[in-house]
């Protein structure tokens, strides 16, 4: 794997990432976790259905950005497809069967979405996804969590990410919990909101899905910490998820 890596900008006007453990109600992670990053390459590239998970177990993203706002919208959903026809149809007939049901869920949508994805693919399919990413010429059209929210995919560049010595640094973007210590002296001379959120990291040919927690600052602020695992990318300095 070269350490040659693409920046594009990742947008729309609507975007909802599944938290992994809603159940009635669907709440949306901040950011595309690393799964959803991984899915939208695949889909770009014109990997068939669940070949991203295994071909692109072993790429590199990091990410920042985030939305205007939130907000809740109540979806009906159909559980029970309507009866088939009858072949005599009165003239009374409501054209529907009485044992359908629909069922209202709540999702929580981030409106006008903006994030800046880094992407390190393994080399055989580095240089096709940044020759698709520059042309827009995608397999699957992109979306941002759902099929019915189009994502808007630019080329922003390519470049050179260099591994760091171990050190404290000022870090863009999404970092695992597991690989820094915050500089609490500094974080308590700004004004930043850092929170730590769990997201799903891998998923399985079985659909099982492993977690990793990361800090977020929510203005996509840096957050300063000491760490062995940075990585210099053009002017920015980053973490892969």
């Amino acid at each position: 794997m070269e350490n040659r890596c693409i920046v594009f900008n990742y947008s729309g006007r609507f975007a909802h990432f599944l938290k992994a453990e809603a159940n009635a109600s669907a709440p949306t992670y901040p950011i595309p976790p690393r799964t959803v990053l991984i899915g939208l390459v695949g889909a770009i590239i014109g990997l068939e259905k669940d070949m991203p998970q295994n071909v692109l177990k072993n790429a590199k993203f990091a990410v920042c950005g985030s939305s205007n706002y939130i907000h809740w919208h109540s979806a009906n959903i159909r559980k029970i497809p309507p009866a088939s026809a009858a072949y005599t149809i009165k003239k009374n007939d409501k054209g529907s069967s009485s044992e359908q049901k629909n069922t209202i869920i709540f999702q929580e949508w981030l409106f006008n979405p903006n994030f800046t994805v880094w992407a390190l693919l393994p080399d055989k399919y580095q240089k096709e996804f940044e020759n698709r990413v520059r042309e827009r010429k995608w397999y699957f059209s992109p979306s941002l969590g759902l099929s019915e929210m189009s994502a808007d995919i630019k080329f922003i560049s390519s470049i050179t990410a260099v591994p760091l010595e171990t050190g404290s640094y000022e870090i863009t973007g999404a970092i695992p919990c597991s690989k820094v210590k915050i500089d609490l002296g500094k974080v308590s001379n700004r004004e930043i909101a850092i929170k730590s959120i769990q997201m799903p990291r891998e998923v399985s040919e079985k659909r099982v899905f492993s977690h990793e927690s990361y800090f977020i600052e929510m203005d996509s602020n840096t957050i300063p910490v000491r760490t062995s695992s940075a990585w210099k990318a053009g002017k920015k300095n980053i973490i892969w998820l």
